[in-house]
């Protein structure tokens, strides 16, 4: 009788609760341990895809101030424009605080053209936010109901050389300070 019990012993093939058990737990011990860095390296993707969409606004602006045909630089002084990008939308603003509405303007144009991003009449773009919420500030309100925010402002001078100063929190994803052109 014991052999038949022995016979049968060796045909089980399952695991048994322990087994299974202390798998579980080793599988435990691995999720809670990788979770934070996925966590940070999806946060980090959302920052480059920002500064991206970001950097492509820019390098709209700066083709458009080589083009003659947008008429961007003057004759007697700098002509300055900010993109801001928040987690409400994004708006272009000239100068000390003008935010770019007509959809005549001639840099609004250019970014439509050469960024594929249209600026209308609604002066904020609403479909092109940042995917991050974790901008913050920077001590700036641009936008003043946005809690997360990134910006570059461009100066486009009389000799149509053009200077881009990033905030400083894209520094990490991006170009680092300004950046000169000519």
């Amino acid at each position: 009788m014991f052999k038949f019990l022995k016979d049968r012993k060796k045909d089980n093939k399952g695991f048994t609760l322990v087994e299974l058990i202390i798998v579980i737990a080793i599988l435990a011990i691995l999720v809670g341990l990788l979770a934070p860095q996925y966590v940070k390296y999806v946060e980090k993707s959302r920052k480059s895809a920002d500064v991206s969409d970001l950097d492509n606004l820019v390098e709209g602006l700066k083709v458009a101030a080589a083009d003659t045909e947008y008429n961007l630089s003057t004759t007697n002084g700098n002509i300055v424009y900010t993109i801001v990008m928040s987690n409400k939308g994004t708006e272009l603003i000239k100068g000390t605080g003008t935010v770019i509405a007509a959809a005549d303007d001639p840099a609004a144009k250019a970014l439509e053209e050469y960024s594929g991003v249209k600026f209308t009449d609604a002066k904020l773009i609403t479909d092109m936010t940042v995917k991050s919420q974790k901008w913050g500030k920077n001590g700036s309100a641009k936008i003043t109901d946005a809690t997360s925010e990134i910006w570059a402002t461009i100066t486009i001078t009389a000799a149509d050389s053009v200077t881009v100063e990033y905030s400083a929190n894209v520094d990490e994803y991006s170009k680092t300070g300004t950046v000169t052109a000519s």
